[in-house]
């Protein structure tokens, strides 16, 4: 009132506080009720009036008034319980304060007076809690003093002794009370703590002391260490002493006590000190016994705790009988302390044996009442919501409450130091009247434990004393008691029966007591209430008929009422009944029930109204829905009730609100605005808040609370906030609490609405001047709530409000321009407390007009309270809001990206267009300025929010400077920020955050090309280093330290990991982490040495061994559970981390070469990192392999607690494991094992065959990663010695993991996010060819048969198109090295073995593809699909090296059987490559012809660059065998040559049997070779010549222009001339029509003379080795026929035919006879060069042919046989052509996981100069956008409809072309294009023989049978290849 009403400033109210202190003489004996009472006044008169700086002033002042020397021992009491409030309040301590601490608080330790002494150590917990850095120090003072004093009180020293007894007991209660808060703090506490005090505790309990004083204080003392320590530390860390502990307890509770009593002499002192034991025993139970009492272990502890319990009770009833003088007040403390143990227990049935004896103690307030003091449990035991009937009506607030309930007693107990709750006023009670409660209390209890025979007579006995004491003074005490027995007993039963009922007959018993003092017209109100309770809890107890019944008979004695105060004892006992059986049990009784409650609430009796309304409430809170009907008749009556002039009473008005909120509650929507029951409630509420009382203006704040949660449509939100922001300032806490707790329902209800109101300036002004902590910690709660609500939408306002908390030093407010008219202030006005609901439609009951706010101006203005500067637990609380923007914006992109948010607004999307990316400059600076500012405790909160700042926006791009980040302007900011955090000087929240934050900006790219910032921020995470061993904080739990540590390594591990990223690429390395790399190598030493530790403390937490190491941890105090727990959950999350840089570039210790190229080419930063000794490297490999054991699910322990699970959300250790978007948890040591597994180690012998081979093994059946295991698996393959491929174990490991890598990678389905096929297959050859090249022969031949078997298996686990293609693409990349093998390392030894499975493995292996791809073929209708094309490719590709094998075998066979040694065995594998042919060329699908055909062709081609290089003549022998097969394909198609397709089949026929007739024309056969290619022209002009269709002409100009060109090859020409002569007549007459045909075609030139010259030129040119022969049939000189016939009819028509006139011009190019040189790189039969592309799949299979094995010397065939075909140059969009086998391998290096070295490299074959450029116009002139594929894939993206200038498969079209030039694309997609002609599929047989097609046509039977003959075969030119043996696979 002091500073309210006259305006004193706050400054000067410490003088009047003196004062008020005053009042605390100590003339007398001490008075607890002065002492709360001035305490009241001191906290709100004075305290809570105070500005900040003016309680700061406060503190200092107080504190120096403790240095008075004759301050007396209540002041002090006064002013130390006061400066804790004020320490608390203002959150921190001055530093002024600090200066007095140890002249006041500290000595007040020592004060005479205990109660001094307890308020003192109280004191020192608060300034513990504001400031933890002081624990240790006073922890350390505290047991140093206590030791101290433990020696020297063991001698008398007169007058000292008191002093040091009572410095003794002063040390020991601020020691326990800093031992009780310790674990509360943030930081925790100190391990040793608990040890250390326990330590003590012991010492002091079984220490021998000469002065029994000193002793007896020292047991005290020690008893009150050891009950803090029980009640306070978590039970773990007393676990493993709990039964050393157990028995201290031994010595004075068992045994007799006759003989313990004989030895004492003063009692009471013994009884304190056993007081205090007892309440260390009663924590004991709570915190071992009681949690676990249905435990075996629970049992075993149980027993011996009821031993000491019984034995108390041993002494207490010894010392009872003995009457001892001066013990009673110390008896009665003992007593109450073995009760309060007893009721500690939770199930009173576990000392059942103690009940009689308790029950004899307990029940004396009965059997002897007169010597007892009224208990006082009633004002806890009863219901609060009664609390408006009185006594104890609720006040302002609790604070007042405990006032008016505070009885007082000068012996009443101290505070105990150790509670969480501490009462706001010492002595509350005296000593016996805690008795008397605990004894009720301990009555009730056992009452409900007893049987039905022992509870009846219990009752009968409370009966009975109860009619005997009514003439007595004490009755009204034994009423209470009574009611106290009852009710607990009550209660106690329906806990332990639940819902079993009692027996009629007591129920009846317990229902007569409760009525007979119901009946009693004196009693009290607490009296009535209890008794009206009790006949309620009687309705749970009994059943439905018993409550029926006796609500009835209660609603009758309403009826014929006696007595009025009886009567409203039954209508509030009625009340209790609907309650507490519920409203469906008694609905047939509601309708009565309010019917007679209505009746009796209009009585003239205001005390009878009151309960009777309150009764009324209770039905209807309880009746719910049953109630609806009744509510019109409630309205009536409430108003007919205010509308009485004379009820004013402030109570009844409270309790009518009460039914309104009920009825809200009940109708919830039907309220809807503008309804009557609105009208009429509203009306109501306004009218009982006119007076302004606190109670009724309480119940308008509570209807609004009750329409937010039950009719939030009937009044609108901006409304509610109208009326409750008021009430934010209101000087009532109930009130501040409602308002409150109602927006808050608001803002949950309609966050939309509540977002406009603008109310976060209002809730942080009202917690800034709110004193309640409840109430603070709702507003704090309502305040986040709303951040997170709004800031979505709002993000520059919050920042905005937030700024001006965190950083303004007052919030001004005008309140002069805010006064009422009446001149008072705002708060002081009714408008503050008045309903805004909107207009009273009904004009029913209408207040009072009141002076109306003014609206328009911001509303926290309004209502200020006073000038003052902002508190620091405010701007505290504003910059732990501010750190949660970032999150509570949500994840909305815009947010977090600039030009998202610029797009938004451009666009509109948002009505707000508010990004927080928009205000991150704000934020950055805010963050800033929170991160350095002067308060220490903000200063954590500013570093990690800009943690967070850079988690969120750290990848947002800058638009305006592409290549860069937004977050790269902010560099100063954030170094410096980082730079203020690491300093020695910081403490270690603030030293972590920054440690973290340094983290986070050195791996980014915000100091990027900034060389000095990177350098400055290393040497800041450098310096630490140093000390990290010796870093401590004695304050602080061991933990802190070990997360320091911790966070400063991996800090280093993080910034190594992420410079490696960079250093790895080698090129284009920033050169700010270049020079990193010195920097890195100059602390990996120290650097190491901490990793290993830390990596080998986390094992042994995670195999539970930190409890018994036996070597110094690096981590110190991980021994202690607790801690462990804690520095478990740091380390799950950076340990992988940390064990991949300590594996970077690694070496052994015994590496010391200084040579800078030896470093340079064997680490990746040039310089080695951390040196292992071998211990340490087998510790890291072994911690590897576990976790590469651990991470398959079916080897998990769970006592092996590690974490391997990737996490994004990682607050530790933000890192990501680079290379893998989703690591498995085995990747994450696969790169760390790939470290370990380098040449380095490799070299030292490190590494032994064994432990690689366990690697293989592990590595086969874990669930990784293909990359990072083939990654390994090929450096281990590369650099481990040759000795290791010859121990068989290894060699095999090494197999089972390919076969393992393999499988894995070819079934790979889809495209993965890890790694793709393409990327793998090359790296799965290279290692393949590694392991051959390292193997002996037996293993080479068995790794491929696991190649070949493998890949055969996978395609049969599944079997899909992609499967398919990679093991087609796989098999491309190896065949060349396969080949190799065959041909270079095959033995003598090898023949009979494992050569021969292997050779016809592979060879079953191409056989069964071309089986199924030709099968897949023929089923598939659409012919320019992507299947189709992948399987023409693979089909064209094994045809391929069905050849290649061929030939292969034969020149093996070949060379045996030139040798001494017999293969004939293996003509079988050749025969088996011949049936590969034939099985496309007697396929019933054209397609499948036609690409074998080409093949032949193909390979035909590229033979011609070989003929003089081979001895063998293979391929010549394969064709041989397939020439009867090509000659039925030409014959079975002329006769349904109807489709283009059937053209272009007969054409590819004719120029295969042309290249073999060039080709035999070195071989002896070359005249039959001549022969067949005539008869299969002359077979075709003639059947071609007798039909009239357009494919049979087109076929027939091919074969004339076919034979024009043959007819002038000189050489053929002599041949002609001979075999002319020597045919029969009527072959003679065709051969001449064909050529008659020819000339008149126009197609023959005279050829040229054959000269010696040239025939010797061939001869020359053939007889030399390597040399690039031109060979053709004009050049090949011909042996003249012996027999050569001279028949002058055929000279004649031969000079005839040799005078013809020559054609045009254009056909003398044509004359040049230039065969194509193909080379081995062009050839099918070397695929190594040819790969079959991935990713082309757009370019079709036809273009295998020419251009891929043309090179820039070849001269076309195209000027051989000249013009292309009519088929051909007719075509309307000509063919593509492209490079498809000319691909080779790419540099191909395996991408690894984090920082895994490259092991990979693919080398590849570099194409010439020419065949690059070829390769590029190729490109060009096809628009080919990407020839980069090495693999065979699925085409995708492929679009037959495109009708630009490109082909049907995506290459541009050329215009012109031979048809022996087209690819079978060109021919098949030709025939698809076309579209209208028909597949013709012909007849379904196999084969047709050449005899089908009369002998006049046929090709000349012996002529093939000469070309077959000359090669030793017995294989049937039938036989299917289907019927292929696949035995080898």
């Amino acid at each position: 009132m002091i500073h309210l009403k006259y305006g004193t400033p706050d400054s000067e109210l410490q003088n009047y506080a003196i004062q008020v202190m005053e009042i605390l003489q100590e003339n007398g004996s001490p008075d607890p009720h002065a002492l709360a009472c001035v305490l009241y006044v001191l906290r709100v008169g004075f305290a809570d009036q105070m500005t900040e700086p003016t309680q700061r002033e406060f503190l200092v002042f107080l504190g120096r008034k403790l240095e008075s020397s004759n301050y007396t021992a209540p002041r002090r009491v006064a002013t130390l319980r006061i400066l804790s409030y004020l320490l608390r309040s203002l959150g921190e301590v001055p530093s002024e304060f600090k200066d007095v601490l140890d002249n006041t608080v500290v000595a007040a330790l020592s004060h005479s007076s205990a109660h001094v002494r307890v308020e003192a150590a109280l004191t020192l917990r608060a300034l513990a809690e504001v400031d933890p850095t002081c624990v240790g120090g006073l922890v350390s003072y505290g047991i140093t003093t206590l030791h101290a004093l433990r020696e020297t009180l063991s001698f008398d020293k007169g007058k000292s002794l008191d002093l040091e007894l009572d410095s003794l007991h002063g040390q020991a209660t601020v020691l326990a009370t800093l031992v009780a808060i310790s674990p509360k703090l943030l930081l925790g506490y100190p391990a040793r703590l608990p040890k250390s005090v326990l330590e003590l505790s012991k010492k002091m309990l079984n220490g021998f002391s000469r002065n029994p004083v000193a002793a007896t204080i020292q047991r005290e003392a020690g008893w009150l260490l050891l009950a803090s320590l029980l009640a306070s530390m978590p039970k773990e860390e007393l676990e493993d002493q709990v039964f050393d502990v157990l028995l201290l307890w031994a010595g004075p509770f068992t045994g007799n006590p006759e003989s313990y009593l004989r030895h004492i002499q003063d009692w009471a002192s013994e009884l304190r000190v056993l007081s205090v034991a007892i309440e260390a025993l009663t924590a004991f139970i709570r915190s071992f016994v009681s949690p676990t009492i249905a435990t075996t272990n629970g049992g075993i502890l149980l027993n011996p705790v009821l031993a000491y319990l019984g034995g108390a009770l041993s002494l207490i009833s010894s010392l009872s009988t003995k009457q001892l003088p001066n013990v009673k007040s110390a008896l009665s403390l003992f007593t109450t302390r073995t009760l309060m143990a007893y009721q500690s227990l939770s199930n009173p049935m576990v000392y059942k044996s103690e009940h009689e004896q308790m029950l004899q103690l307990c029940s004396t307030p009965f059997s002897d009442p007169s010597g007892w003091e009224e208990s006082s449990c009633l004002k806890f035991l009863l219901d609060k919501r009664d609390a408006s009937l009185g006594p104890w009506i609720p006040g302002r607030d609790s604070f007042e409450d405990e006032l008016r309930a505070f009885d007082g007693g000068v012996d009443g107990f101290l505070p105990c130091v150790w509670d969480d709750e501490i009462s706001n006023f010492p002595q509350p009670e005296s000593v016996s009247k805690m008795l008397v409660n605990q004894m009720l209390l301990c009555y009730g209890s056992i009452f409900a434990c007893q049987d039905d025979t022992a509870k009846v007579k219990l009752l009968n006995n409370l009966d009975q004393c109860l009619k005997a004491g009514k003439k007595y003074s004490w009755f009204m005490f034994l009423v209470s008691n009574a009611c106290v027995a009852l009710l607990s007993g009550l209660k106690e039963l329906l806990t332990l029966r639940g819902a079993q009922s009692l027996p009629t007959d007591i129920l009846s018993m317990v229902q007569s007591i409760f009525k007979g003092i119901l009946l009693e017209s004196e009693i009290s109100t607490a009296q009535r209430r209890a008794a009206c309770e009790g006949l309620g809890l009687l309705a749970r107890a009994g059943n439905d008929i018993f409550t029926a019944r006796m609500a009835r008979s209660l609603l009758g004695e309403l009826t014929t009422p006696v007595d009025l105060s009886y009567t409203a004892s039954v209508a509030f006992s009625l009340g209790c009944i609907h309650r507490t059986a519920g409203g469906m049990a008694l609905s047939s009784l509601v309708t009565p029930t309010v019917s007679s409650l209505s009746h009796l609430s209009k009585s003239s009796n205001s005390n009878l109204q009151l309960w009777s309304l309150h009764a009324l409430l209770l039905t209807i809170e309880a009746a719910g829905l049953s109630y609806v009907s009744q509510v019109q008749g409630t309205l009536f009556l409430a108003m007919e009730i205010l509308l009485l002039e004379e009820n004013g009473y402030v109570d009844l008005r409270q309790e009518i609100g009460h039914l309104i909120n009920a009825i809200v509650a009940v109708l919830g929507p039907e309220l809807a605005p503008g309804s009557t029951f609105f009208s009429r409630c509203k009306s109501v509420i306004a009218e009982i808040s006119s007076s302004n009382e606190t109670a009724t203006l309480l119940e308008s704040v509570r209807f609004a609370q009750q329409l937010v949660l039950f009719a939030p449509q009937a009044v609108p939100v901006h409304s509610h906030v109208r009326s409750l922001i008021p009430t934010l300032y209101s000087r009532q806490p109930s009130h501040r609490y409602l308002a409150v707790s109602t927006l808050r329902h608001l803002i949950e209800r309609d966050p939309a609405a509540m977002i406009n109101e603008n109310i976060e300036e209002n809730l942080f002004s009202m917690l800034d001047g709110e004193t309640d902590s409840e109430i603070a910690t709702m507003v704090r709660t309502t305040i986040m709530r709303l951040l997170y609500t709004s800031c979505p939408l709002r993000p520059s306002r919050w920042l905005s409000v937030l700024r001006n908390m965190v950083l303004a030093t007052s919030v001004t407010r005008n309140t002069s321009e805010h006064l009422t008219s009446s001149g008072h202030d705002a708060l002081d006005s009714t408008s503050e407390n008045d309903v805004q609901y909107g207009e009273d439609e009904d004009n029913m009951i209408s207040g009072p007009k009141q002076d109306q706010v003014n609206w328009s101006a911001p509303i926290m203005s309004q209502f200020p309270r006073r000038n003052k500067h902002l508190r620091y637990r405010t701007r505290l609380f504003a910059a732990e809001c501010v750190s949660h923007v970032p999150v509570a914006v949500g994840i909305e992109p815009a947010h977090f990206d600039l030009l998202l948010a610029r797009s938004a607004m451009a666009k509109g999307i948002s009505l707000s267009n508010d990004w927080l990316v928009l205000k991150l400059q704000e934020l950055v600076s805010l963050s800033y300025q929170i991160s350095t500012g002067q308060f220490e405790g903000m200063q954590p909160i500013g570093v990690q929010l800009l943690c967070l700042i850079m988690y969120k926006f750290g990848m947002t791009v800058d638009p305006e400077f592409p290549g860069h980040i937004l977050l790269e302007q902010f560099q100063a900011q954030l170094v410096s920020a980082v730079r203020t955090a690491i300093s020695t000087a910081s403490g270690p929240l603030l030293l972590e955050a920054g440690l973290e934050l340094a983290t986070k900006v050195m791996t980014s790219s915000i100091i990027g090309g900034d060389r000095v910032a990177l350098n400055r921020l290393f040497l800041l995470i450098s310096r630490p280093l140093s000390d990290i061993e010796g870093l401590f904080y004695p304050s602080f739990a061991d933990w802190v330290v070990c997360k320091i540590k911790v966070r400063l390594l991996t800090a280093h591990a993080a910034v190594k990991c992420y410079t490696y990223q960079f250093l790895r690429a080698k090129e284009n390395v920033p050169d700010e982490h270049q020079h990193l790399a010195p920097l890195l190598a100059n602390s990996s030493t120290l650097l190491g040495k901490y990793w290993v530790g830390a990596l080998k403390d986390y094992i042994s937490i995670s195999f539970g061994l930190h409890s018994r190491l036996n070597h110094k941890p690096f981590l110190d105090g991980i021994q202690s559970l607790l801690v462990s727990s804690k520095v478990q959950k740091y380390l799950d999350e950076v340990w992988t981390l940390i064990l991949q840089a300590t594996a970077l570039d690694a070496a052994p210790v015994e590496f010391g070469t200084d040579d800078e190229d030896v470093h340079a080419h064997t680490f990746i930063a040039g310089f080695s990192m951390v040196k292992l000794e071998r211990s340490e490297f087998q510790f890291l490999w072994g911690l590897s392999v576990l976790v590469l054991f651990h991470a398959r699910k079916s080897m998990v322990n769970s006592s092996v607690k590690m974490k391997l699970d990737h996490s994004k959300e990682k607050k530790f250790g933000d890192i990501i494991f680079h290379g893998l978007h989703n690591p498995r948890p085995c990747d994450q040591v696969l790169p760390v094992l790939l470290s370990l597994t380098t040449e380095v180690f490799f070299s030292k012998d490190f590494l032994s065959v064994d432990i690689c081979q366990e690697l293989l093994q592990v590595l086969t059946y874990v669930d990784c990663s293909s990359a990072p295991i083939l990654s390994l698996f090929t450096q281990i393959v590369r650099l481990c010695p040759a000795n290791f491929f010859e121990v068989e174990a290894f060699v095999f490991a090494t197999l089972e993991l390919y076969s393992h890598c393999l499988a894995m990678i070819l079934q790979r389905e889809g495209s993965s996010l890890e790694w793709s096929s393409k990327t793998l297959l090359p790296a799965l050859s290279f290692v393949t060819e590694a392991m051959g090249s390292r193997m002996k022969n037996k293993h080479l031949w068995k790794l491929m048969i696991v190649l070949l078997s493998t890949s055969y298996q996978s395609f049969q686990q599944v079997s899909t198109d992609l499967c398919m293609s990679n093991i087609v693409s796989f098999l491309q990349n190896i065949m060349p090295f396969m080949k190799k093998c065959f041909r270079e390392r095959v033995e003598p030894s090898d023949v009979h073995s494992d050569l021969k499975d292997a050779l016809g493995a592979l060879i079953c292996l191409v056989a069964y593809f071309c089986t199924e791809c030709g099968n897949r073929i023929s089923m598939l209708a659409n012919k320019i699909s992507d299947s189709y094309r992948l399987f023409a490719k693979i089909l064209f590709f094994c045809l391929g090296e069905g050849i290649a094998l061929g030939k292969l075998v034969h020149e093996i066979c070949y060379v045996a059987e030139n040798g001494t040694n017999n293969y004939g065995h293996m003509w079988g594998s050749f025969r088996h490559c011949i049936h590969i042919i034939q099985g496309s060329l007697c396929s019933t699908n054209i397609q499948v012809q036609m690409l074998g055909i080409h093949v032949l062709k193909t390979c035909a081609q590229k033979e011609l660059t070989e003929v003089l290089q081979t001895k063998t003549n293979s391929f010549m022998m394969l064709l041989g065998e397939l020439l009867g097969d090509v000659v039925s394909v030409m014959q079975t198609t002329l006769k349904n040559c109807s489709t283009k397709e059937s053209v272009n089949i007969i054409d590819e026929c004719l120029k295969l049997l042309f290249l073999f007739h060039t080709l035999a024309q070195s071989q002896k056969y070359q005249q039959d070779a001549t022969i067949l290619l005539l008869d299969a022209l002359l077979m075709v002009f003639y059947l071609s010549s007798d039909n009239g269709s357009q494919e049979l002409a087109e076929l027939n100009t091919i074969s004339k222009k076919l034979f024009s060109h043959f007819i002038q090859i000189p050489s053929a020409a002599i041949q002609i001339k001979d075999i002319m002569l020597s045919a029969p007549p009527t072959k003679r007459q065709q051969l001449q029509d064909m050529i008659r045909a020819s000339v008149s075609h126009g197609q023959i030139m005279v050829p040229m003379n054959m000269s010696a010259q040239s025939e010797q030129n061939f001869q020359d040119s053939s007889s030399e080795p390597g040399s690039i022969a031109r060979v053709s049939d004009a050049d090949a000189v011909e042996e003249q026929d012996e027999n050569e016939v001279s028949d002058d009819d055929w000279d004649d028509d031969w000079d005839t035919f040799q005078s013809l006139p020559a054609t045009a011009a254009k056909d003398d190019a044509d004359s040049a006879i230039v065969v194509s040189l193909v080379t081995e790189q062009g050839s099918i039969a070397c695929p190594h060069q040819e790969q079959i592309s991935q990713e082309n799949t757009n370019q079709y299979i036809g273009d295998m042919d020419d251009a891929a094995s043309a090179t820039e010397d070849r001269t076309s065939l195209d000027k051989e046989f000249g013009e292309p075909s009519a088929s051909q140059s007719t075509c309307p969009e000509p063919q593509v052509t492209k490079d498809f086998l000319e691909t080779s391998y790419e540099d191909c290096e395996v991408p690894t996981v984090d920082c895994a070295e490259p092991s990979t490299h693919v080398l590849m074959k570099e194409k010439t100069g020419s065949e690059l450029q070829q390769d590029h116009d190729i490109d060009n002139q096809f628009g080919c956008e990407d020839r980069k594929s090495d693999d065979l894939d699925l085409p995708k993206g492929h679009d037959p409809e495109s009708k630009d200038n490109k082909g049907v498969f995506g290459g541009t079209q050329r215009s012109e072309g031979d048809a022996l030039d087209e690819n079978p694309s060109d021919v098949l997609v030709d025939e698809f294009k076309r579209g209208s002609d028909t597949v013709s599929v012909g007849d379904n047989k196999s084969l047709i023989s050449s005899n089908d097609c009369g002998e006049e046509l046929a090709p000349s039977s012996h002529v093939v049978n000469t070309m077959s003959g000359n090669v030793t075969s017995t294989s049937k030119a039938n036989e299917h290849p289907d019927n292929a043996n696949t035995k080898h696979l």
